[in-house]
């Protein structure tokens, strides 16, 4: 794994989209779905209500209590997904911390409709921020740049985020084939992919409305990406580094020849990436 600091911009790739998948199939673009539950045995399943007055499901290592002592990190899954694409970082926590994943709105067992804005999306978290705690966010594909925007939304409850393969770069924001065979089919699918395929159609507005408030992201960022990502672009990296004009660090990590998949491939160097965002919001 190398670093980059900011610096020239790298030439712009092949154009993806946020994520994709192949219709019906077992495997979606940001991790496994099927049998969501079954890799969540013995961890603690709770909910939450959020301000938008629906109830936010999630998994945490521990009951946990009113006001932990130990620091919190929060996953934030991409689309689709749900908790499970994190159960191993939630069932062996880094030491000192208290893990949680989250069930987005629309995903696992929160459900509902499509919710395609990130300021909504970040907001049905903010009731896991607690006042006077500053939470880590790790946020993973389409998860990256909602955990921006609650950096932006609630800076005084939030020391860092982690953007895992984070699709932020509006530019390359664009459906693909498959998105819109979707479309097509959109009464017959699951409404986990009506969902997903509603997001990644969505997301080139809500990039464009995120890179508006990007200026009041004032916690360090730590970015992890692969040179592989046919899902995500690693150019997106060269965006970031650009955009996050207020944050007092912005730290980006090279995994060469890396997919999109990194939260299960590399776990090591995730966990190590977390570590360090842990390190810099104690700073």
């Amino acid at each position: 794994m190398s670093r980059t600091r900011n610096g020239p911009r790298p030439p712009l790739h092949r154009r993806h989209g946020v994520a994709g998948f192949v219709l019906l199939a077992p495997l979606n673009a940001c991790g496994p779905l099927l049998n969501a539950d079954s890799n969540l045995t013995g961890l603690h399943r709770g909910a939450i209500q959020s301000p938008l007055g629906s109830e936010l499901s999630y998994v945490a290592s521990i009951h946990e209590a009113p006001r932990p002592t130990n620091r919190r990190i929060i996953y934030v899954h991409g689309t689709p997904g749900n908790a499970s694409n994190f159960a191993r970082y939630v069932r062996e926590p880094i030491p000192g911390t208290l893990a949680i994943a989250i069930d987005r709105l629309g995903f696992g067992k929160t459900g509902g409709p499509a919710v395609c804005s990130f300021e909504d999306q970040a907001r049905a978290i903010e009731p896991l921020l607690l006042e006077g705690e500053r939470v880590v966010l790790v946020g993973h594909s389409l998860g990256g740049p909602i955990v921006a925007r609650a950096a932006a939304d609630f800076s005084d409850r939030i020391g860092a985020i982690v953007i895992l393969a984070g699709s932020l770069d509006p530019q390359l924001e664009n459906p693909r084939w498959f998105n819109y065979a979707g479309a097509s089919l959109h009464p017959l699918l699951p409404r986990v992919v009506r969902n997903s395929n509603m997001e990644i159609f969505d997301a080139r507005k809500q990039t464009l409305l995120l890179a508006e408030v990007l200026e009041r992201v004032t916690c360090p960022v730590v970015i992890v990406h692969g040179t592989r990502d046919t899902l995500v672009p690693y150019t997106n990296v060269a965006y970031m580094q650009s955009a996050f004009t207020n944050a007092p660090t912005v730290e980006a990590y090279t995994l060469h020849g890396a997919n999109h998949f990194i939260p299960w491939t590399h776990e090591p160097e995730i966990r190590s990436a977390i570590e360090r965002a842990l390190e810099l919001s104690s700073n």
